[in-house]
């Protein structure tokens, strides 16, 4: 059968294995093809090809419901559900997602881009199934990474408590999630699937086996039943934690023998309660450079297929926000032993990958276990360790309570670092950094800011390592300004202190971290139409600098305020609601985004829509003031730059 003409995953009943293989090799194809092309994430779906269509042949997809943690790994799944055809748009604007989204298909039973989500969701869906009496399979498919997360622990000590409640937990064993995964339970499962005795049974005696002349290469059922119940007598503790647990437990198997893994989940769906198959697989499983170096090519950009490597960029580009707050840490850490750095297992992503190397002693990757991470770091401060915690913006806030019980009230010192804060770009609504100025806004004792540029946010990690209260330090994905850095001698900021840029007497533009630079350039795009504003770098959210901002509010009378994040609760809202408190009543307009979730598609294409860049937020502001501050004519944004210094007549 032809990949491009499956449109439903019923379509793959009735094939032989011979098929089924047939079909894999189009799957790895089409996708190496379209993300070596537009970028995406490759390791992931390469490990879970066979896994996907050995289990898809054992289910009724019109009825049955699978429940695929995170989502990056179903990039098969979408191949096989009808999106083959518009594949080549994966994670563009418009284009087919990069998670899994009810949106999107009927396929896509549940909808993820956090972690450890699956058990629960599909435990939900089979306790909904029992209470209306229907018949359906409810199956979870969860990677080792994503079971180092307590909720995934939580749902399956709950799920065990049901022994009646018919529940396939698939764990997608690859020793991996984005980095090695770390803890006790990772380490028994690693020594499971390189247990001396398994592999002996796995690689001689079945082959040895298949290999007595009248047998044919084949191996009888009855032998099979067998060899699994030699590997269970050869492994005493084999899957022991899961069936202590409650689950029946199947496994571990080849997660590439496609013939294994359908006896094996029709054996599972035949079992009552819940079942747990573990299914030993390879991270970019059939390509050579993912399968060698499995951190790497766990998500790219578009690469050369043939050499492996990424396209060079046209021109220079300056180093990433993270990057730099990696070096800098490890440099603050190597004068400083108080200092550790904590990571949810997004070391490389965060630029902690870099104090691991150098300060191996001060480097703490927890898993993907934000709740754990933050109150852990509450423990260190307690001792006198000076913790940072760096994690994104979107994944923090599975641990908000932490924040406000464990470190917010009790006003340790503990900094956090939030990388990929606001627009991220083609991962979609699930990683879009958009809430953490709103959600951070209200906690207790936090002190929270956002630098302008990377020289800045190396003099915030210096104040909030400094200080005796817990710090919060936003930053974006991506490259910096491109400013010169700081080597040494860092100086710490005056909390709660920022700085005006520009002065001038028609507006005053109050900008927060990295919308300090486009609001420059709305400063400059007005000048040009004769409106002179005054440029606030607020640097902290909290405590705002009402000393600077309320003044110049005052006297200037029409306020603009600039925010990478929801105006929901945002930036702008403590802007009005300190000028409010302190009787300054004059108009204010808030840039930023409203109240909708941002799709997938390019950090630029996104603020495209939402009116972020600096030709659309200056005809705003004309609009919105442009009588009261004599500007007559308006500014047209569909000029290019080298007519934009003309005005527009009317």
């Amino acid at each position: 059968m032809q990949l491009s003409a499956l449109s439903h995953p019923n379509q793959l009943h009735g094939l032989s294995i011979t098929e089924l293989e047939a079909v894999a090799r189009q799957i790895r194809e089409r996708h190496l093809e379209v993300v070596s092309t537009s970028g995406g994430h490759l390791g992931p779906g390469l490990g879970v090809v066979e896994l996907t269509l050995a289990l898809y042949q054992t289910l009724d997809l019109d009825h049955d419901r699978v429940v695929w943690d995170v989502g990056h790994q179903a990039y098969p799944h979408k191949l096989i559900t009808g999106r083959y055809a518009d594949f080549h748009s994966l994670r563009q604007k418009g284009g087919v997602a990069g998670y899994l989204k009810r949106s999107e298909s009927r396929f896509d039973h549940f909808g993820a881009g956090h972690a450890s989500t699956s058990i629960s969701a599909a435990l939900g869906m089979a306790l909904a199934r029992d209470a209306r009496k229907e018949h359906f399979k409810c199956v979870a498919v969860i990677g080792d990474g994503a079971l180092t997360g307590g909720m995934a622990l939580e749902a399956i000590n709950h799920a065990g408590h049901l022994p009646r409640t018919n529940l396939l937990v698939v764990l997608n064993d690859n020793d991996m999630s984005i980095s090695p995964p770390v803890g006790a339970l990772s380490t028994h499962l690693n020594r499971m699937r390189l247990s001396k005795p398994v592999q002996f049974i796995q690689d001689n005696a079945e082959e040895a086996i298949r290999n007595l002349p009248f047998l044919h290469g084949e191996l009888p059922t009855e032998l099979k039943t067998l060899k699994e119940s030699m590997k269970r007598l050869a492994v005493p503790k084999l899957g022991a934690v899961f069936e202590e647990l409650g689950f029946t437990y199947m496994g571990p198997i080849d997660g590439h023998d496609i013939a294994a893994m359908v006896r094996t989940f029709e054996a599972a769906h035949r079992t009552e309660g819940p079942v747990l198959v573990h299914v030993a697989t390879t991270k970019g499983k059939g390509y050579p450079y993912a399968e060698a170096d499995q951190v790497g090519y766990h998500a790219q950009s578009a690469f050369d297929l043939t050499t492996g490597k990424a396209y060079p960029s046209s021109k220079p580009k300056p180093p990433s926000w993270s990057k730099v707050f990696g070096q800098t840490l490890v440099k603050i850490c190597e004068h400083d032993p108080r200092v550790v750095g904590i990571t949810a297992a997004m070391a490389t992503g965060t630029g902690l990958d870099l104090l691991e190397k150098a300060l191996p002693h001060q480097y703490f990757d927890v898993g993907i276990a934000e709740q754990h991470a933050v109150t852990m770091a509450a423990g260190m401060a307690c001792e006198g360790l000076r913790p940072v915690v760096a994690i994104y913006s979107t994944f923090l806030q599975r641990a908000y309570d932490q924040l406000i019980h464990d470190v917010g009230i009790q006003n340790l010192p503990v900094t956090f670092v939030l990388d990929r804060a606001g627009i991220v770009g083609a991962d979609g609504p699930t990683h879009q950094g958009q809430y953490d100025i709103s959600y951070l806004r209200a906690v207790p004792n936090f002190t929270v800011m956002a630098p302008k540029d990377e020289a800045e946010l190396q003099r915030m990690l210096v104040t909030s390592i400094a200080h005796s209260g817990p710090c919060a330090i936003r930053i974006p994905r991506g490259e910096g300004e491109g400013v010169p850095l700081m080597e040494e001698g860092w100086q710490p900021l005056q909390i709660g202190r920022g700085e005006l840029l520009t002065d001038g007497d028609d507006l005053l533009l109050v900008a927060y971290g990295a919308m300090v630079a486009p609001a420059m350039a709305t400063a400059g795009l007005l000048q040009e139409q004769g409106v002179r504003a005054a440029v606030i770098n607020a640097r902290f959210l909290r405590p705002l600098d009402e000393a600077l901002i309320l003044p110049m509010a005052r006297r200037i009378g029409r306020v603009v305020t600039f925010e990478e994040g929801a105006l929901a609760g945002g930036f702008g809202a403590a802007v009005l609601e300190s000028l409010n408190d302190h009787d300054v009543l004059v108009p204010v307009l808030r840039l930023g985004i409203p109240d909708l979730l941002v799709d997938h598609a390019s950090p630029d294409q996104s603020k495209e829509a939402l009116g972020l860049t600096p030709p659309q937020m200056a005809a705003r502001i004309l609009e919105r003031f442009g009588t009261a501050i004599g500007a007559g004519q308006g500014f047209d944004e569909r000029r290019t730059s080298d007519d934009r210094r003309a005005p527009v007549v009317a």
